[in-house]
């Protein structure tokens, strides 16, 4: 499975990204200010929409996330570790992200948890064997809001 974007969102995002691209070379504190507003506009409102109307796998990932929190939920566990494979083909170690919502707490504020993945082992059902050293990093979820 790979995820591709449309076309739509995919000129959204080039747009987006020419905005900020335009935002770091501002001067005039004002138009700044639109523009900033303009892109988080863009950012927060207006691709999600597109992301949803054009790109049925975001969608589908939603639902399925959505179904595994209510079973978490109704099990009472603390959280879920949901794999969400990007791609079915690597031929080197996999690179897996963490997405963490509480990553930006502070160490000792109740829920702060900071998760590193030391061991995690692959078994790929295929019959090719297993990868050990699981490649895995957190990602600057905040920064990209």
């Amino acid at each position: 499975m790979m995820c591709y974007d449309s076309f739509e969102s995919e000129e959204l995002k080039k747009l987006i990204d020419n905005k900020k691209q335009f935002l770091a070379k501002q001067t005039n504190a004002t138009a700044a200010k639109h523009l900033q507003r303009e892109i988080l506009f863009l950012q927060n409102e207006i691709l999600p929409v597109v992301l949803n109307n054009t790109t049925i796998i975001y969608q589908e990932i939603v639902k399925y996330v959505i179904k595994s929190y209510e079973a978490g939920v109704k099990y009472k566990c603390n959280a879920l570790l949901a794999y969400l494979p990007i791609t079915d083909e690597y031929t080197e170690r996999p690179i897996v992200a963490v997405a963490n919502c509480r990553d930006r707490l502070p160490i000792g504020s109740p829920g702060a948890m900071q998760i590193y993945c030391d061991k995690v082992e692959v078994l790929n059902m295929d019959g090719c064997g297993s990868i050990d050293n699981v490649e895995c990093f957190q990602l600057p979820i905040h920064e990209l809001l």
